[in-house]
């Protein structure tokens, strides 16, 4: 067959068929695609075949404990539940980490700025935590800013991630500076200055 002619997937226009949960334990994740209900395991493209084969070949317990009917819809209807209670965890975490992530982000700027080592993170980290422990006694939610303390992340290669992650941004920003100010000529800038701009 000619490469030229082959099929693509997406110009299949497949989409996930709702029979597929009751039938395979399958739903779909954000993108349409089928998604385990029992693992967790996705697939690339909406195939019944591969949906079937993964169900009878890793799952078979599972239709064999609840045949069709009621006890398995309950069944499903469960494990549906224990997903959204798990995406809505996953979100609150992520949530949560965009707050240390960013504090990360600051502590890394901070230790850049004044010429410490990359493993300072780790020493700052846990004297920050033993600080803490101390000036926030008083509130009551002490042991949850603590834990933030803890689950920010502060290894020397975070942090020397998190500075070649900052240094890229300055510079994207500064190209972008000096293409805004050739392409914006300016009434105060001399001949020589526009010269040098332009070599």
């Amino acid at each position: 067959m000619d490469k030229g002619n082959k099929r693509k997937i997406s110009e299949e226009n497949r989409v996930f068929n709702d029979t597929w949960t009751e039938s395979f334990l399958f739903s779909t994740d954000k993108t349409g695609l089928p998604v385990c209900l029992i693992c967790g395991e996705k697939f690339a493209n909406n195939k019944k075949l591969n949906v079937a084969r993964h169900f009878q070949n890793k799952h078979t317990a599972f239709a064999e404990k609840y045949p069709d009917g009621d006890e398995r819809r309950k069944a499903i209807a469960e494990l549906m539940r224990k997903v959204d209670r798990s995406k809505n965890n996953f979100k609150k975490w992520v949530k949560s980490a965009n707050s240390t992530t960013y504090a990360s982000f600051v502590a890394a700027q901070e230790i850049v700025k004044h010429g410490k080592p990359f493993t300072d993170g780790e020493y700052v980290k846990e004297e920050f935590i033993k600080v803490s422990e101390h000036l926030y006694k008083d509130f009551k939610n002490k042991n949850e800013i603590v834990q933030k303390i803890k689950d920010m992340p502060f290894s020397a290669k975070t942090v020397k991630d998190r500075t070649l992650k900052m240094a890229e941004n300055i510079s994207k920003q500064q190209i972008q500076d000096v293409n805004s100010a050739v392409t914006t000529p300016s009434p105060v800038m001399s001949p020589k200055i526009k010269v040098i701009l332009y070599k």
